[in-house]
């Protein structure tokens, strides 16, 4: 043998890369052959070749088609043109309908690119085309004018015509549209295109060098060919009659085999044009459609999945043997890098003979050498780290003691502005009322609605304090829920019926949206919390609400309930919608009045929705209203009572 056992040692590098990639050289050229031989093989399939050329048709044919229908469609849109067909109708003596039709015209000409688009008026016989261009007068007297009045004695609808312009002098492809009923017809409207690009498309979707695309009408005039030579003649001229028979017969698309034509067997394809009356007609010689058959295309795709699924093998088997090691000498050397000065170079890389030893043992005695210059520049990075965390800790500190202290220093100012002003105001009354009262000359209704309102303006100022005590109480962690059955369509019936009276003052409609329940729902909570919350929702959204309604509404959400609070009202600011469960803050309308209250309800609010569970939401837009919600999780089973 010429490999003997001391070759695979594999003493050097170069020796194991050269023996490897011989073997996948050898293994490839052979996988190469056997694909080749099983591609020609299935290529003669005759059922497949079939199956092929259709395929191929129907996707080649997608472009002109797109092509030649958007043509179409834009033809028969101008000749339904309202303000086109109202000039047309009117003699063109409407100055409003042309400018109307003749934009029509400018328009889709720029929009799409087309080389002209024109009107006649079979009235006046003036043709014309964008740009607001009076072309031409038809006459029936002048041969270049023929097709026009073709086009009106066919009594088609919708044709496609070969044709050349002498005003322009140009060939062009004209798809042209009868205006009106095709028996009293206003005129023609169409579109004319370059033929260069449609014999483009024809030559780009060729399935080969010697293959043959043509456009026909249903009475097998050739439209359009890449050949222009061919246009304007009748298929049988080029196809024997029966085929061609048999394809103007067919509304189906299908391949014919085995003809001849000019001494050569050919296949011939055809497929409708859309719903068009035309078709796409294809003929391509036997001798060319082995070679372009999509079973080689996949053959190809199955041989380069086999190559890679070979070389991925060979890459990892090189890999194992040739770049493991030196990927393994980078993470010692990422290791090291990083400060770990203790790593361990691995025993079988540096006991081995090749270049990868030879590698492993100078990095061994590099890492010897500098882990001693790395561990003192490191302890001298520790000390500085530490001195320098050392330093921002007390930074920070020292930063969060001037926020503490400016922002308790806002607090408190604004608190002792708020609260003075707020326990002032029903103090005054109070004082007000009973100096009245002292004097004791009033009659005795007038000294019960002064009495009423010392009473009313007492409960307010107790209203102030005891909020001030439950924050204090929320703060201190005092507060706890007392959990009891609660009704709440009950609930809500006695908070409509505590805000409705101020509600109407203001003019506004108070309503609540209860559940479709025969009575109502229970669940077990805190109802003064909830209560309370619920207060304070409803009386803030009342103060900032002119006009519109405040609705109330609850909804089961698995093992929790949601309550709603939504209002019609002046809404917030975006920028505001952090800042408005903050202590003491206060919004104010779009006139700039400060509503009243000392600016705890929100934060109340928010504080007892967190001790029953939940978390207080708002959503609002400003000038439309706003919404608050919340949701508390439910302490027992959700009792429905339906009777």
């Amino acid at each position: 043998m010429l490999l003997t056992s001391s070759w695979f040692r594999f003493k050097s590098i170069k020796r194991r890369f050269v023996t490897i990639l011989g073997t996948f050289v050898v293994l490839v050229i052979i996988l190469l052959g056997l694909v080749h031989y099983l591609s020609a093989k299935q290529a003669l399939l005759e059922d497949i070749r079939k199956k092929q050329l259709i395929t191929y048709l129907k996707a080649s044919q997608s472009s002109l088609q797109s092509l030649l229908l958007k043509a179409i469609e834009t033809s028969e849109l101008l000749a339904e043109d309202p303000a086109l067909l109202a000039w047309f109708e009117g003699g063109e003596k409407d100055g409003q309908a042309r400018e109307l039709g003749l934009q029509k015209l400018d328009r889709l000409q720029k929009n799409y690119n087309y080389t002209t688009v024109f009107a006649i008026n079979d009235r006046t016989k003036h043709y014309w085309r964008q740009g607001y261009d009076k072309l031409d007068v038809i006459s029936c007297d002048d041969p270049y004018d023929s097709w026009y009045f073709n086009v009106l004695e066919s009594k088609i609808k919708t044709t496609i015509d070969f044709d050349y312009n002498k005003e322009i002098d140009l060939f062009l492809v004209f798809v042209d549209v009868i205006m009106g009923d095709v028996n009293k017809p206003l005129g023609i409207a169409g579109v004319g295109l370059d033929p260069s690009v449609l014999i483009n498309e024809f030559r780009d979707n060729k399935i080969s060098d010697g293959s043959t695309l043509w456009l026909i009408d249903e009475k097998g005039r050739v439209e359009m060919a890449e050949n222009v030579e061919a246009i304007d003649q009748h298929l049988d001229i080029l196809l024997p009659l029966d085929l061609v028979q048999q394809i103007l017969k067919d509304g189906e698309g299908k391949v014919i085999s085995d003809q001849m034509v000019d001494d050569q067997k050919v296949e011939v394809a055809y497929l409708p044009l859309g719903n068009t009356r035309y078709k796409v007609v294809m003929m391509v010689p036997d001798n060319e459609l082995v070679d372009l058959l999509d079973v080689i295309r996949l053959n190809s795709i199955w041989l380069s999945v086999l190559i890679l699924t070979i070389t991925l093998i060979i890459v990892s088997l090189l890999a194992s043997q040739l770049t493991v090691p030196i990927i393994r000498l980078t993470q010692l050397t990422g290791l090291f890098a990083n400060g770990d000065l203790k790593v361990q170079t691995d025993r079988s890389l540096i006991q081995r003979k090749d270049e990868i030893g030879q590698l492993a043992r100078a990095f061994e005695s590099m890492k010897n050498q500098l882990a001693l210059v790395i561990d003192r520049v490191r302890e001298t990075n520790d000390a500085l780290k530490v001195e320098k965390e050392h330093l921002k800790r007390i930074n920070y500190k020292l930063e969060t003691a001037l926020v503490k202290a400016s922002e308790s220093d806002r607090l408190t100012k604004a608190f002792l502005a708020n609260i003075s002003h707020e326990i002032r105001t029903p103090m005054n009354s109070i004082m007000g009322f009973a100096q009245i009262l002292e004097l004791g000359d009033l009659e005795e209704t007038d000294q019960r609605h002064y009495a009423g309102l010392v009473v009313a303006k007492g409960q307010q100022l107790i209203d102030i304090i005891n909020g001030i005590v439950n924050i204090s109480k929320i703060e201190s962690e005092v507060l706890t829920p007392h959990y009891k059955v609660v009704h709440l369509n009950k609930l809500f019936d006695e908070i409509i019926n505590l805000f409705s009276q101020e509600a109407h003052q203001s003019g506004l409609k108070l309503d609540v949206q209860k559940q479709a329940l025969v009575r109502s729902d229970i669940i077990e909570t805190d109802e003064a919390m909830l209560k309370q919350v619920l207060n304070n929702l409803v009386s803030n959204a009342i103060k900032f609400t002119h006009e519109g309604s405040i609705v109330l509404s609850y909804n089961w959400q698995g093992e929790k309930v949601e309550f709603v609070v939504k209002d019609t009202g002046i809404g917030i600011p975006g920028e505001r919608l952090d800042t408005i469960f903050e202590p003491f803050v206060q919004l104010e309308d779009k006139h700039h009045i400060q509503k009243g209250g000392a600016g705890l309800g929100l934060t109340l609010a928010k504080q007892l929705v967190k001790a029953l569970g939940g978390e207080l939401r708002v959503k609002s837009t400003y000038g439309q209203g706003t919404t608050f919600y919340f949701s508390i999780a439910l302490r027992k089973s959700i009792v429905s009572v339906s009777g």
